[in-house]
């Protein structure tokens, strides 16, 4: 593993890379991301700025769902395309998820036909995310707008 921490520094390593960092052949490489990848240690994640994709409305949704429903609840959200993530939490809301909406319009659209044909949540709270300070950037140089939330 300590041989593979050139990924932790840039994820984006190509196999020739990692290859000549390790000292392994470039199909010995391939062949031990493909299994880290089969067994779930190592997965894909990209983060967008919402901007890029013309969203406008980011609303943060807590909700309280009976513990029997959570996971099929959270299953059923993870497949909505307005949600950025789902995850189950603890306290009076069991569940959060962050709404990614083109307009308030849309957001409303969402919440009423999207959200509200989901029986099984008790309650919902919605909180605007008005400001980001920090998300996940790239390491690459690049214009600044594209480097920080």
């Amino acid at each position: 593993m300590r041989r593979l921490s050139v990924t932790g520094r840039d994820g984006r390593t190509i196999v020739g890379d990692l290859a000549a960092t390790t000292g392994w052949s470039p199909a010995t490489v391939s062949l031990r991301l493909d299994s880290f990848r089969g067994c779930g240690a190592i997965f894909f994640d990209m983060e967008l700025d919402p901007a890029l994709l013309e969203g406008s409305a980011k609303v943060l949704l807590r909700m309280a769902v009976a513990p029997a429903h959570l996971d099929k609840v959270a299953t059923t959200l993870a497949r909505h395309d307005e949600l950025a993530f789902v995850a189950h939490t603890t306290g009076p809301t069991n569940l959060v998820a962050h709404v990614l909406c083109k307009d308030t319009a849309a957001l409303y659209r969402y919440l009423t036909h999207g959200l509200g044909t989901v029986p099984a949540i008790r309650t919902l709270e919605t909180a605007p995310v008005l400001r980001t300070l920090k998300a996940v950037g790239t390491i690459a140089s690049g214009p600044a707008s594209y480097r920080h939330g």
